[in-house]
């Protein structure tokens, strides 16, 4: 037997279940936010639907505000 160790190697792209475990919430939930566009759809993969890529999941959760958080100073955009 091998003492090399293992690699755990997490996926790029996961599969609805998956997707939504990553953000902890349902499958259901998971379809809701995803059709009210407030998280991104599927990607493709030859014309059929591969899964939800974890960074494009990372990156609508970044722009989620924090609870209780104000919203930011926007005065020096003009």
């Amino acid at each position: 037997m091998s003492t090399t160790p293992r690699h755990i190697i997490a996926p790029r792209l996961l599969r609805r279940e998956r997707a939504a475990a990553y953000l902890d919430i349902s499958p259901t939930h998971f379809d809701k936010l995803v059709q009210a566009g407030r998280l991104p759809p599927a990607k493709r993969l030859d014309d059929r639907i591969k899964g939800w890529d974890a960074r494009d999941l990372d990156a609508a959760v970044d722009e989620l505000p924090y609870d209780g958080a104000s919203p930011p100073d926007t005065t020096w955009d003009d």
